[in-house]
């Protein structure tokens, strides 16, 4: 209920401060506005340079509990593109929509750009009860999975989609960001290519996830099968004594010589498990802590897959 409040005076602020004029835009230059890392780096990639591109998520916090200040409801205000998630963790990005004083401001959603699949719970998994509140009360459809760009064949059609909407808003570079989007999308293609290549050879098809689990694109794309603690949303850190059985007797079952864990955990139930399994434990990199200070020391959507995939292959051998 406070969070709620919170961003009801945030927009109340932002709109008396949007509507005192539109100054920000009258600057050259384009102005784009994205919640997070992925769809960032997706148009740094088409625009071939992050000048006029912002990233409001900048300091490797969580997606799932962001809260946006009256200074970024002004920024996607005053934007000429603002590219969101569009699912329950980023709720608050239609009311900023709403405030904005900006007839000329584009928005991007981008789970409206891919066909999504429903957050599911798996044999073994923890219920998220907090989830399962909010499932109660909403009366709409199963919660959809957010983790989208954890598909690259998702990433690419994101990207093309992405690379449409600033032809359309910046029409005298077009020709420009059509060469970056289609030499960045065919990178894309061929690391799908490299990761249907491994999974094809590899002597197993099974990931166990001591952890919290976004990566259900990935595992659909290549046909694996998973077991997880937590849903990829779930706002659960402690399994039951029942779920950590579960996943000691399925490592042990099927000789995994690797569990995973993912970025921003602490790695604690996939060191329990470890310690009475034997298994290695590596982490993959869901691309949800990436900081600005991280991308200026490099990290980038692709080497993080990169990264991700040698993770894959010692995992599934």
């Amino acid at each position: 209920m406070k969070k709620i409040v919170s961003l009801i005076l945030i927009f109340i602020l932002a709109f008396s401060l949007c509507s005192c004029g539109n100054t920000a835009q009258e600057s050259e230059g384009l102005k784009i506005v994205c919640t997070a890392f992925p769809q960032y780096d997706y148009i740094k990639n088409i625009l071939g340079s992050d000048e006029g591109l912002a990233m409001l998520v900048d300091d490797g916090g969580d997606l799932h509990s962001y809260e946006p200040t009256a200074q970024d409801i002004i920024a996607i205000g005053s934007a000429d593109l603002f590219v969101y998630l569009g699912g329950v963790s980023d709720s608050w990005a239609e009311g900023a929509l709403k405030s904005a004083n900006n007839p000329d401001l584009k928005a991007v959603a981008l789970m409206d750009t891919v066909d999504t699949l429903e957050e599911e719970y798996a044999a073994g998994m923890e219920h998220d009860h907090e989830h399962e509140h909010i499932e109660a009360h909403d009366g709409d459809h199963e919660k959809e999975d957010e983790h989208i760009w954890l598909s690259l064949k998702n990433a690419a059609k994101i990207t093309d989609y992405l690379c449409n909407a600033l032809c359309e808003i910046d029409a005298q570079n077009a020709a420009l960001y059509r060469a970056n989007a289609d030499e960045y999308i065919e990178k894309l293609n061929a690391l799908d290519g490299e990761y249907q290549a491994v999974i094809n050879s590899a002597e197993r098809n099974t990931l166990l996830f001591a952890d919290r689990f976004p990566f259900r694109y990935m595992t659909e794309d290549y046909s694996l099968t998973y077991y997880a603690a937590f849903a990829g949303c779930s706002s659960e850190s402690e399994a039951s004594f029942e779920t950590m059985a579960f996943l000691i007797d399925k490592t042990k079952e099927l000789n995994l010589p690797v569990i995973l864990s993912i970025d921003g955990s602490d790695g604690s139930i996939a060191e329990m498990i470890s310690g009475e399994t034997g298994a290695k434990v590596l982490s993959l990199n869901s691309c949800q802590s990436v900081s600005s200070v991280d991308i200026v020391q490099g990290a980038n959507y692709l080497n993080i897959m990169e990264n991700n995939l040698e993770i894959l292959r010692e995992a599934l051998n």
